[in-house]
C-alpha cells in the first residue's frame, strides 16, 4: 500500500516536471522563431533602404555600373556596421555617435567613388 502510494507520488511528480519541460520547450521554440522572423524583416527592410538609396543615388549622380557596384558594398558594409551597433550594450549616447560616425564614413567612402561633378552635386544634396 505504502509503496503504491510512493509510485504514485512519483509517477505525478515526474508528470509535473515532464509537463514543465515540454512547456519551456515549446516557450523556447516559439521565441527562438519569432528571432528569426524579426531578423528576417530586419534584413528585408535593410535591402529595400539599400536599394532605394542607390537608385537615388543613380538617378541624381548618373552613376555607371562599377560606380554602382561599389557604393552598393559601402552601403551593405554600414548597414551591417549599424545593425552590430544597434545590438550592442551601450547607452544611447555612445550608439549615436558611433552612428554619425558610420554616416560621415560612408559619405566620405561615396564621395572616394564619385568624379569630379558627380562630388559637387552629391555634397550639395547633403546639404
Amino acid at each position: 500500500m505504502i509503496l503504491k502510494s510512493l509510485k504514485f507520488i512519483l509517477n505525478k511528480q515526474t508528470m509535473k516536471r515532464i509537463k514543465t519541460l515540454l512547456l519551456f520547450l515549446s516557450i523556447s521554440t516559439i521565441s527562438l522563431s519569432q528571432n528569426t522572423q524579426e531578423s528576417e524583416i530586419e534584413t528585408y527592410n535593410t535591402n529595400i533602404s539599400i536599394s532605394e538609396e542607390i537608385q537615388e543615388l543613380t538617378t541624381l549622380l548618373d552613376l555607371n555600373e562599377e560606380q554602382i557596384l561599389e557604393i552598393t558594398n559601402i552601403l551593405n558594409g554600414i548597414s551591417q556596421k549599424n545593425v552590430q551597433v544597434g545590438s550592442m550594450n551601450l547607452i544611447q549616447e555612445d550608439k549615436e555617435e558611433i552612428l554619425e560616425r558610420n554616416n560621415n564614413a560612408k559619405t566620405n567612402m561615396i564621395i572616394g567613388q564619385l568624379n569630379e561633378a558627380q562630388k559637387a552635386i552629391y555634397l550639395e544634396s547633403l546639404n
